[in-house]
C-alpha cells in the first residue's frame, strides 16, 4: 500500500502582518521557509495510517531543490521518502498536472492526503485538480480516514458538525485541523536519520496554463482609531459607548 501527502514549503506563516514585505509579489527571500501548517496535518495523519497498515508513505512536492532541507522534517515525522518535481510555475493547473505526472510515475496511489490549502497563496485548488487529473474520487474538509472494505472510511468535517463517508478505492482528500492530527514534533534521532533518507527529484513537464494572469498582490492598508471613554462613571461610560456604537453603525 502506498500514501502520498503533498507538501509544499511556504514562508514563515506566523510573520506579523505589521512586519510583512512583498518583493516582486512574493514574501520577501529574508522570512523561514517552511511546511505549509495545514500540509502538517495531513503528514500527521499520513504517519499514523503509516503505522497502523504498514504501508509506504512518500512526501509529494513541487517546488525548488532548496526545499528538500525543509520537506525532512515530514520523514523526521515518520515519512518514507521524498519526491520533488522541481519547478517555480504559480499556476495551479501546472501545478496539478506535474503533481499527476509524479505519481503516474510511482503507478498511482491507494490514498493521497492534501492539507485543505496552502499557507500562502490559501486557494485550496492544486488537490481537487489533481483529483479530476487522476480521476479519483475527492473528499474536502476530511479530519481522519481508516481503511475499510477495500476502500476507506472517512471523517468530514461540516458546517454543523462531522460527517462519515464511504470512499470506494482511491481517493484524494484535504485534510483540515483536528486536535487528532496536530503534528507531531520529531525526536532528535529522528531528525537526524531523515537525513539518510531517499529524495527523487523529477524534471517539470510542460503544461498548458489556465486563461487567468496574475497582475499584482497588495497587502492592504490595515488602520486603526483609539478613542479613551471615560472611566468616572460606569452607567456615563455605557452611555457613550452605545452611542457611538451606533453612531459608526455598529448596532
Amino acid at each position: 500500500m502506498q500514501i502520498v501527502v503533498l507538501t509544499k514549503v511556504v514562508p514563515d506563516y506566523e510573520v506579523p502582518s505589521a512586519d510583512f514585505e512583498l518583493v516582486e509579489d512574493r514574501a520577501h527571500p529574508r522570512y523561514t521557509r517552511m511546511i505549509g501548517l495545514y500540509d502538517e496535518n495531513a503528514v500527521e495523519l499520513g504517519v499514523q495510517l503509516k503505522e497502523k497498515l504498514s504501508a509506504e508513505l512518500v512526501i509529494l512536492s513541487y517546488g525548488v531543490s532548496d526545499d528538500v532541507q525543509f520537506l525532512r522534517k515530514a520523514l523526521a515525522m515518520g515519512a518514507d521518502k521524498i519526491v520533488l518535481v522541481e519547478g517555480t510555475s504559480d499556476d495551479p493547473y501546472v501545478i496539478a498536472a506535474n503533481l499527476k505526472m509524479a505519481v503516474d510515475k510511482m503507478g498511482g496511489a491507494d490514498l493521497i492526503l492534501a492539507g485543505r490549502q496552502s499557507s500562502d497563496m490559501d486557494r485550496g485548488v492544486v488537490h481537487g485538480l489533481l483529483a479530476g487529473m487522476l480521476d479519483y474520487p475527492f473528499i474536502p474538509q476530511a479530519c481522519s480516514a481508516e481503511q475499510a472494505d477495500g476502500g476507506w472510511k472517512v471523517a468530514q468535517i461540516t458546517e454543523t458538525g462531522k460527517r462519515l463517508l464511504k470512499l470506494s478505492g482511491r481517493g484524494v482528500l484535504s485534510i483540515t485541523s483536528i486536535p487528532e492530527n496536530v503534528p507531531r514534533i520529531p525526536a532528535v534521532k529522528a531528525i537526524f536519520a531523515a537525513k539518510k533518507k531517499p529524495v527523487e527529484k523529477l524534471p517539470e513537464i510542460a503544461a498548458a496554463r489556465m486563461n487567468v494572469r496574475e497582475l499584482s498582490v497588495r497587502i492592504p492598508k490595515m488602520e486603526s482609531v483609539c478613542e479613551l471613554l471615560p472611566a468616572e462613571d460606569l452607567e456615563d461610560t455605557a452611555r457613550v459607548l452605545l452611542r457611538r456604537l451606533k453612531e459608526e453603525r455598529y448596532l
